[in-house]
C-alpha cells in the first residue's frame, strides 16, 4: 500500500515542473511582448525583429541532442537545475543591450539552455508515472508554457508600459533564478522505468531504425507544425494585436492570453480524454494518434478561416481555438514516441523530437513571418497571409501525420529488429542425426 508521500509526491514533482515550464514559456515571450518599444528605441525593422526571434533556435540542434543523450546518463533535476540557470543569466544582458547583435547573442545564449528543456522535463515526468497514467501529468506539464503566457503576458506588459522593456527582462532573469535555488532544494528523481505494455521488454536499437520509423516520422512533423504556430505567436501576436488589428499595448496585454487560455482547456480536457480512452482498452493509434491529428487539422481550418475575417470577437475566437488545438500535439506525441521507444533511449528520442521539430520551425518560421509582414500592402494584410499559409501548413501536416504514425506496427517492427542480433549470434543448430 502507498504511503501519502508515494501519492503526493509525484504531483508535487508535476507542480515544480510545471513553474519549470512557465519560466521557460515567460523567458521565451517576454521579446515578444517587447517587440514594439524595442523595435522603436533600438530602430530595427520588422525583418530585424524575426531575426532576433529566430536566433534561439540557432543552437537548438545542438543543445537539444546533447540534453536528450544527457539525461539518458544524468539525473534530471541536476539538468533541469542547470538549464534554468542559463535561462536566468540570459535575460540579464537585455538591461543593456543597445545593438541587433547584442539582442541576437542573448537570445543565442538562452536557446542553448531552452534547446533540451521540454524533452527533459517529460523524461522527468515520465520517471513518476507508468505508461497508462502519462497523459493528464503530462497535459499539466507542457501546458506551463501556456500558463506563463497567461501569467506573463498582461503582468509583463504593465511593467513595460510602467518601467519600460528592459524591467521585464530583468524581472524574470531574478524569477528564474529563485527557481533554481527551490529545485534545488526540494526537487527528486522518480524511479519508474517500465517499459509501455505493448512494448515489452524492448532492448535498444540502433538510432538509425528509431529515426527512419514512419511513427516517429509522423509525430516530429505534426510537432514542426505545431511548433510553427508557436514561435510564430511568442514573437508576431503582440505586434500583430497593436499594428495589424490596432488595440492599444494594455489591451494586447490581455489579448494575447487568449490563445493560451485556449490551450490551457483544450490541452487538459484532450490528455484526459486520450488517457480514458487508453485506460478503456482503446489503441493508441486512436486513443492519442487519431486525437491530435483530428486537433491539429481542426486548428489549422479555424486559423486559415480567422484571417478572413474582420477584427472581434469572432476572429479572436478562432485565433485562440486554432492555437489552442494544435498544441494537444505536444501532449501525446511524446507520450506515443515513449511508448513505443526502449526505456533506455528514451531521453534521446524525445530531444531528437523536440530538437528537430523546434529547430526547424524556428530557425525561419519568424523570420519569414517578418519578411511577409514587409511585404503587405499593409500590415494588416502581410499578417493575415502570413497566419493564413501556417493553417494551412498545419492541416496538411495533421493528414500526413495521420498516415504515417501507427504504433503497434512500430513496435512489431522494432521487436523484430531487437530480435535480429540474438538470432544471428546463436550458434548455427547441428543437423540431426538419421539412422
Amino acid at each position: 500500500m502507498s504511503t501519502t508521500r508515494e501519492r503526493i509526491e509525484p504531483w508535487f514533482i508535476v507542480l515544480m515542473l510545471t513553474l519549470f515550464m512557465i519560466l521557460a514559456f515567460a523567458d521565451r515571450a517576454v521579446l515578444g511582448f517587447a517587440a514594439v518599444p524595442l523595435m522603436r528605441d533600438l530602430g530595427l525593422t520588422p525583418s530585424q525583429f524575426g531575426l532576433a526571434a529566430s536566433a534561439m533556435y540557432w543552437v537548438y540542434p545542438v543543445a537539444g541532442i546533447a540534453g536528450g543523450f544527457l539525461v539518458n546518463r544524468c539525473p534530471t533535476k541536476w539538468v533541469l537545475a542547470g538549464l534554468a540557470a542559463i535561462w536566468a543569466a540570459s535575460q540579464f544582458p537585455m538591461l543593456w543591450a543597445t545593438s541587433l547583435n547584442e539582442i541576437v547573442a542573448a537570445r543565442v545564449l538562452l536557446g542553448l539552455g531552452e534547446g533540451p528543456a521540454f524533452a527533459v522535463v517529460l523524461h522527468a515526468v515520465f520517471k513518476w508515472f507508468d505508461d497508462d497514467r502519462r497523459a493528464v501529468p503530462t497535459s499539466i506539464v507542457s501546458e506551463g508554457a501556456a500558463f506563463g503566457i497567461v501569467l506573463a503576458a498582461p503582468v509583463v506588459a504593465y511593467f513595460i508600459v510602467a518601467h519600460g522593456w528592459r524591467f521585464g527582462f530583468g524581472l524574470l532573469g531574478t524569477i528564474t533564478a529563485a527557481w533554481v535555488v527551490l529545485w534545488l532544494i526540494f526537487g527528486s528523481e522518480g524511479k519508474v522505468a517500465t517499459p509501455s505494455p505493448g512494448a515489452g521488454n524492448l532492448q535498444p536499437i540502433s538510432y538509425r531504425v528509431l529515426l527512419a520509423d514512419r511513427t516517429f516520422i509522423g509525430n516530429t512533423l505534426a510537432g514542426f507544425s505545431v511548433a510553427c504556430g508557436i514561435t510564430i505567436m511568442l514573437a508576431w501576436l503582440p505586434p500583430y494585436l497593436t499594428r495589424g488589428l490596432g488595440y492599444s499595448t494594455t489591451q494586447t496585454g490581455w489579448l494575447t492570453t487568449l490563445p493560451w487560455i485556449a490551450s490551457i482547456a483544450l490541452v487538459l480536457a484532450g490528455g484526459y480524454l486520450s488517457q480514458r480512452l487508453v485506460l478503456a482498452g482503446v489503441p493508441s493509434r486512436h486513443a492519442r494518434a487519431g486525437l491530435l491529428c483530428l486537433c491539429l487539422l481542426a486548428g489549422g481550418a479555424a486559423t486559415a478561416a480567422m484571417t478572413f475575417l474582420p477584427a472581434g470577437a469572432l476572429q479572436l475566437t478562432l485565433l485562440a481555438i486554432g492555437f489552442g488545438l494544435p498544441t494537444l500535439v505536444w501532449t501525446l506525441s511524446p507520450a506515443v514516441i515513449a511508448e513505443v521507444t526502449p526505456v533506455a533511449q528514451r531521453g534521446a528520442m524525445l530531444g531528437l523530437f523536440s530538437t528537430i521539430a523546434n529547430s526547424a520551425a524556428g530557425s525561419f518560421a519568424p523570420y519569414l513571418m517578418g519578411l511577409v509582414v514587409e511585404r503587405g500592402a499593409t500590415p494588416a494584410e502581410g499578417y493575415a497571409l502570413g497566419f493564413l499559409v501556417l493553417g494551412l501548413l498545419q492541416a496538411v501536416s495533421a493528414l500526413a501525420a495521420w498516415a504515417l504514425i501507427h504504433p503497434a506496427a512500430t513496435i512489431a517492427r522494432f521487436q523484430a529488429e531487437a530480435a535480429r542480433p540474438a538470432e544471428a549470434s546463436a550458434p548455427p543448430a547441428r543437423p540431426a542425426l538419421v539412422d
